[in-house]
């Protein structure tokens, strides 16, 4: 089976998500499936169809900002108009973790692509505590078959009050129960992530004490689209989460998945990260 072509597009990130550590844990796990060739690039204005056309699915990890409250650096008009034909054509798209927050300095085009998405201008906020249970939501799903149907992620962030754009294709894999009182603990807004709390009860905030997706799919012309809201370097630890996020650049590129759980038998318990 030939080797599906990755291009991981990175750079600027908010400061707790900074780090080519994480960028090169990603490659490696992303390899290690023996699926994948990745490349990667810390730059991605002014880029042509032809630059993209040697690859199967784009994986962004990025979200243009230094501060979450700061406003993006976009990737600029001619990148995003290559990036929608590249997906409308058929291939793939892979968002990761802190790049599905999109405030007013993105198009309404690029929320349409991802799906889902958080704004810090429509009350979006980060639950307070940073353990939580993620719930499997179709089963049946290629993506997350065999997948279990609760397990526990640590240190992570919890985005919540996810934005579905009304012409998306949403498709919900996984998400967490966003409790009232996860948030009843001091100094909850903190100052670098404001959110409105409406007559100062905290059960008054938009989707509290709701399911808040974590992991879906989408569809944008003729391509895929996958996204991960979670995935702090502790996820990459976690069998269920890695397998998910494996299967779903597989998924994006080719619309199939074949890649399994790591095998943990015999002398495989041995092993460490990447586990494959």
């Amino acid at each position: 089976m030939d080797k599906l072509n990755v291009l991981l597009v990175t750079g600027l990130l908010t400061a707790e998500h900074q780090g080519r550590k994480i960028t090169q844990r990603l490659r490696d796990l992303m390899e290690a499936t023996g699926r994948f060739h990745v490349a990667i690039v810390e730059e991605f204005r002014n880029i042509t169809p032809a630059f993209l056309e040697p690859y199967d699915v784009l994986f962004v990890d990025y979200d243009g900002k230094t501060w979450p409250t700061d406003h993006a650096r976009r990737f600029g008009e001619q990148t995003e108009s290559t990036i929608y034909d590249f997906v409308a054509k058929g291939k793939g798209i892979v968002f990761y973790h802190s790049s599905i927050w999109v405030d007013s300095d993105w198009p309404d085009e690029w929320r349409k692509l991802l799906g889902g998405y958080c704004s810090m201008d429509k009350g979006c906020r980060r639950c307070p505590k940073d353990d939580f249970y993620v719930e499997t939501m179709d089963e049946n799903h290629p993506i997350t078959k065999g997948i279990d149907n609760k397990w526990m992620n640590v240190f992570d962030d919890l985005f919540t009050q996810l934005i579905i754009h009304p012409e998306a294709d949403v498709h919900v894999l996984a998400s967490v129960y966003d409790d009232v009182e996860n948030y009843r603990i001091p100094g909850f807004p903190p100052a670098h992530h404001p959110v409105e709390i409406p007559g100062g009860k905290l059960e008054n905030m938009p989707g509290v004490n709701e399911y808040t997706p974590v992991i879906w799919t989408n569809t944008y012309g003729k391509g895929r689209v996958f996204v991960t809201s979670i995935g702090h370097w502790e996820a990459l630890d976690r069998f269920n989460f890695i397998t998910m996020l494996v299967r779903g650049v597989e998924w994006a590129a080719t619309g199939e998945v074949t890649l399994k759980k790591p095998d943990r038998s015999g002398e495989n318990r041995l092993k460490l990260f990447p586990y494959y």
